[in-house]
């Protein structure tokens, strides 16, 4: 039975999970809800994607229900609140990266979702890609790992605005926007789930007029080698990650978050990953219907484990 799914925004990250929802026969939609001031955009992505109700008040949506989980994927700041009026309405949540502004928050999160019985995920693409899972197979047969480099930067449709003075959230520290919570949180993931924590971390980023991090490179630091994750909002150049041991390497031509082209060099011999045969949001909704429909608690404590993981990284390199 397809999880019944209720949206909460607008954004352009929900249009573009609307715009392929139908590819994603592990759902239905059941409701949208947007800000008042959205109503005309909200009720043309519902109409558009087949959602029957539509609302401008989260707590009216709550009280009708007819739907088990709540996808949110409002601006980051707002993440943490929506999660936790989602939570204590008796709903699972999955949370759009970044997941929360703090370590403190999503530990906050997560033990509400514990005493309530419900499910916590994190809306991150990454490691549920079939790429992706390639290349942690592969990754022993290219011997101890020497250095790894990933680069995820496209210049945003905002930067513009941003330079001319216009006011939006991607560009406000006090929004959480900025390079290293929009971008480069992929790389954190791709790096964390091939690598693991490192043992140190530090953040070079390259400041705005307001100090939000336009771009920046987290500098990874592990026993014997070191990562480089850039993610730039203000330029762009072409995607890709390389993680390099003595016996070859692994190779990803693309973005983080879609992993599409892979492969792995091992003692000389190219080996071609899949490719994905579904939108990459797919995956990742695919496996939280999964975890819920057979009560896979491993595989959620999984997930939680790795994103308090990925949070605990993040939070102190954050540059305002």
């Amino acid at each position: 039975m397809p999880l019944r799914l209720a949206v909460l925004s607008a954004s352009r990250i929900v249009k573009e999970f609307l715009d392929h929802a139908a590819e994603m026969p592990e759902l239905t939609l059941a409701a949208l809800c947007c800000r008042p001031e959205s109503e005309a955009k909200g009720r043309a992505l519902a109409q558009k994607a087949g959602i029957p109700r539509l609302y401008t008040g989260e707590a009216e949506m709550y009280a009708a229900g007819g739907f088990d989980a709540v996808y949110i994927g409002t601006a980051n700041h707002l993440h943490a609140a929506a999660a936790r009026r989602a939570l204590a309405a008796g709903y699972h949540v999955m949370l759009e990266k970044p997941f929360t502004p703090t370590a403190a928050e999503a530990r906050e999160l997560f033990a509400l979702a514990e005493q309530k019985g419900l499910l916590l995920f994190e809306a991150i693409t990454t490691p549920y890609l079939p790429g992706y899972r390639f290349l942690q197979a592969e990754l022993p047969k290219i011997g101890p790992v020497r250095g790894a480099l990933a680069n995820f930067s496209a210049r945003s449709a905002r930067y513009d605005d941003y330079l001319r003075g216009v006011w939006n959230t991607t560009f406000d520290p006090a929004c959480y926007g900025g390079a290293l919570y929009d971008m480069n949180v992929y790389n954190l993931h791709f790096f964390y789930g091939l690598l693991g924590a490192p043992q140190s971390a530090e953040y070079r980023p390259t400041r705005g007029k307001n100090g939000i991090d336009t771009a920046g490179t987290a500098l990874l630091q592990y026993p014997d080698f070191c990562a480089a994750a850039l993610a730039a909002k203000d330029s762009g150049a072409p995607q890709f990650a390389l993680v390099q041991g003595e016996n070859g390497c692994l190779v990803l031509h693309g973005g983080t978050n879609s992993v599409d082209a892979v492969y792995s060099v091992v003692n000389g011999a190219r080996t071609e990953g899949p490719a994905p045969a579904r939108h990459r949001m797919a995956y990742e909704f695919a496996e939280f219907a999964r975890i819920l429909a057979e009560h896979d608690a491993p595989a959620a404590a999984a997930a939680r484990r790795r994103t308090l993981a990925v949070m605990d990284l993040l939070e102190p390199l954050r540059p305002y």
